[in-house]
């Protein structure tokens, strides 16, 4: 127990049994008074000290304090008292030169580090883009891109700036801040485009070898990017349909394979007015011609079907799941109003219905929320288009607005606001002058629409699913939308501000490379069951009250992030610094979330030193 005017540093014992014997190790503990009394909490560890070290220690470290009176302290509480002799070989440490200093982010790059060998990315890059002349392994420096893109993503310019000397990547991977370059960052990302193919091949055996993953089922989608700036020298920055409501900016099209479970395959980089039927053949040509033509099945949403898309997949065997498109749910209408549905045991909000015409298998879907959802939007709109079109009709008849042309270029307005309303309304303007405007509701056509509410259709030539098994195949699309939104809102892949096509199709492949990790660390934690924990439940909320969920990669990354590595700095009565770099100690939490990982940070990285 501390006593008022003792020192607030002292030396605590850990034992550890391990393979029949006792380890011995030790750490700087700080004692820290509070408005609730003294807390101690470990600054770093000192690592394992055998018996004749700790009887020197205990003899030799004598404190001076503050007022430069002499002072023994206890440096291990729980030890039996010696006594200090006359001894020349006596350490004397200043306790007001403690401190700690050079402090680092360490947990969330050491465990990016630990994913990343863990996929062997490491070997698998050091063959692909082989050391030359450099003094610096490529290999290392992708690491340090994709680790920075999974971590904390910023520029190449930022990253050699700042962050890599913010983290503890140094003392990992023995790269100096000082060849952490924009320069060789660039010149590195240059040669990895060249090896993706080959990197992608060996990464897709490596997940196969490591998650036991099939690949009898590839889901395929289409996303987009914009540019910030006005990218004239790149030849992929285009303007096209843009998925991020950026109409504004040029863009690159995205098209990502995936496995079932999310496992990133292949991805290609195209110009951002590729439309989306041009990329199926081209795509599954690629694929097949890397991997083989084995009887897979591509999943794939309503923007790749064209009758030139059947027949392309429909050839050599291909099996294929496709949505059609809104308006092949017309020639099902007789089925939407009748009997037959089913209600899924795991989603009750959905009624499926299997059909047959010729040889292709058709699935009637609808869903409860689906049709809330299209209902509220269309009748948002609706009201908003009548009551905009009376208004406008007051004007007319109150003689504000004569001119045809004005008042046609009004109703135009008004279409362009309300699109999903303007099919159910029929407007007539007069020729006469002044001009009279008149319209009408289509209410036999909104009642179709009423039926089709919530109701989509999927399509495909593999036979033998049940309803069940064919709509929950096809929702797996999800998985590729998931990765979308992690690819740009977690790792960053947008915007772009490269100015080059080559240097664009580098960023895209470090970003699919950290979601791998990404991927990879999902799966893990959810494997080991890893939950967020609700520390301070409202038992007044009952049911509604918050649940444990699955703890997501960014939170693991982020927990972690705050334990940090630094320098513990010592000076003795003679002059002499000493500094013991060691890992600060895991909280509570984090060690639930490396424990249920199966992982133990390491104390130290390196020797202690006399400065």
């Amino acid at each position: 127990m501390l006593v008022p005017g003792e020192a607030g540093m002292f030396l605590r014992r850990y034992c550890r049994t391990k393979d029949g014997k006792t380890h011995t190790y030790y750490a700087l503990v700080e004692s820290v008074r509070t408005e609730a009394g003294p807390r101690q909490h470990v600054v770093a560890y000192l690592g394992e000290l055998n018996h004749d070290q700790e009887r020197r220690w205990q003899r030799t470290v004598v404190f001076h304090n503050r007022q430069g009176e002499d002072r023994q302290l206890r440096l291990f509480p729980d030890a039996e008292p010696v006594s200090v002799p006359d001894d020349p070989d006596v350490v004397q440490i200043r306790l007001d030169s403690v401190g700690w200093t050079n402090a680092r982010r360490f947990g969330d790059v050491w465990l990016s580090l630990w994913l990343w060998k863990f996929l062997h990315l490491d070997e698998i890059v050091g063959r692909h883009v082989p050391q030359g002349k450099e003094t610096v392994r490529p290999a290392d420096i992708v690491a340090i891109e994709v680790i920075n893109r999974l971590c904390a993503p910023c520029s190449e310019f930022a990253l050699a700036e700042h962050w890599y000397r913010s983290t503890a990547l140094e003392d990992l991977l023995g790269v100096p801040d000082s060849a952490v370059t924009k320069d060789r960052l660039y010149r590195t990302l240059d040669r990895l485009l060249e090896a993706q193919q080959a990197i992608e091949n060996d990464l897709k055996n490596q997940f196969g070898r490591l998650f036991q993953l099939d690949y009898d089922l590839l889901l395929y989608d289409l996303t987009s990017t914009y540019f910030e700036g006005l990218a004239a020298e790149n030849e992929l920055a285009r303007r096209g349909y843009s998925r991020d409501h950026r109409s504004d900016c040029q863009q690159i099209v995205l098209a990502l394979i995936v496995t079932r479970e999310g496992f990133p395959l292949a991805h290609l980089t195209l110009a951002g007015n590729t439309q989306d039927l041009q990329t199926v053949e081209r795509i599954v040509t690629t694929i097949e011609a890397r991997f083989g033509k084995s009887q897979r099945v591509w999943v794939m949403d309503r923007g790749m079907i064209s009758e030139d898309t059947l027949k392309f997949l429909g050839r050599s065997g291909r099996r294929y799941l496709l949505a059609t498109r809104r308006g092949e749910l017309a020639a099902f209408a007789d089925h939407l109003g009748a009997g037959g549905w089913q209600r899924l045991p795991d989603n009750p909000d959905v009624e499926v219905k299997l059909l047959k015409r010729k040889r292709v298998h058709y699935l009637l879907a609808r869903s409860r929320p689906r049709r809330q959802k299209e209902r509220a939007i269309r009748r948002r709109q609706r009201h908003g288009l009548a009551r905009s079109l009376a208004k406008l009709q007051k004007r007319i008849e109150e003689g504000r607005l004569k001119s045809r042309d004005k008042i046609l270029e009004s109703v135009g307005r008004l279409k362009g606001r309300f699109p999903k309303a303007r099919s159910f309304v029929t407007i007539t303007v007069s020729k006469t002058k002044p001009a009279r405007m008149s319209y009408g509701w289509l209410r036999e056509k909104f009642r179709a629409a009423l039926a089709a509410d919530g109701a989509y259709l999927l399509r495909s030539n593999q036979g033998g699913w049940s309803a069940e098994e064919f709509w929950e195949t096809y929702i797996q699309l999800t998985v590729v939308e998931h990765a979308f939104r992690v690819l740009k809102s977690e790792l960053l892949l947008r915007p772009i501000w490269h100015h080059y096509s080559g240097r664009t199709q580098s960023h895209v492949l470090v970003c699919v490379l950290a979601y791998a990790l990404w991927k990879t660390l999902d799966h893990l934690a959810k494997r080991a069951g890893l939950e967020t924990e609700i520390r301070k439940p409202d038992p007044r909320r009952g049911r509604a009250a918050p649940k444990p969920r699955p703890m997501t990669p960014e939170v693991i990354l982020r927990e972690l992030g705050q334990i940090a590595i630094g320098d513990i700095l010592l000076e003795t009565t003679d002059g002499q610094k000493l500094a013991l770099r060691r890992v600060a100690r895991p909280m509570a939490e984090q060690k639930r979330i490396l424990g249920a990982l199966g992982l133990e940070i390491p104390e130290r990285l390196s020797q202690d030193r006399i400065l």
